[in-house]
């Protein structure tokens, strides 16, 4: 049974990740407290935060909210990205701060997205995906394009169409 304090702890937690789409799991070891701070910064305008968690608090938490078992990445120290805006987004920021810093740090260990387990490869290719909006506006252009091209050809047959009729008015006219 935990204490009250760790309960408290755990119940936030709870709420947390009842906002979040997903979250990425890291080692935080050889970061500064600067580092931190600066990278805390950077995801606080799209809705993330990085904090560093105690592993058998945040698989509580995550039990209680049935969610996926993360297993060995909640071995050693960890922090976690909580990414409540979108989770594309989140990782990239996170990407970009690993090769500014030119070293391995924060080390990702893996997370999830929605009820999904992610491993490392699976955060690094979400870090490489498009902008939410830029998906969508590709979607919606393969959806508008079949509609474009019928509308397309029905106003050319209709133009042709007029155009023969035209065409036979102007020689009864003439004859």
């Amino acid at each position: 049974m935990p204490t009250p304090q760790k309960a408290e702890i755990i119940n936030e937690m709870v709420q947390e990740l009842g906002r979040i789409q997903g979250a990425i799991v890291t080692d935080y070891r050889g970061l500064t407290v600067e580092q931190i701070t600066t990278l805390r910064k950077r995801l606080r305008p799209i809705g993330g935060r990085y904090q560093v968690v105690k592993n058998t608090l945040l698989k509580r938490a995550m039990a209680e909210k049935a969610l996926p078992d993360l297993g060995a990445m909640l071995e050693g120290p960890s922090a976690v990205l909580f990414a409540e805006g979108d989770p594309v987004e989140a990782a990239k920021i996170l990407a970009a701060f690993i090769k500014e810093l030119r070293k391995e740090l924060p080390q990702i260990k893996g997370g999830f997205l929605g009820k999904r387990l992610m491993s490392t490869a699976d955060v690094a290719n979400l870090a490489t995906l498009p902008p939410r909006e830029v998906i969508l506006a590709t979607f919606l252009g393969t959806v508008q394009s079949p509609l474009a091209n019928l509308v397309s050809t029905v106003g050319a047959a209709l133009t042709n169409l007029v155009g023969t009729i035209e065409a036979y008015q102007h020689k009864q006219a003439g004859a």
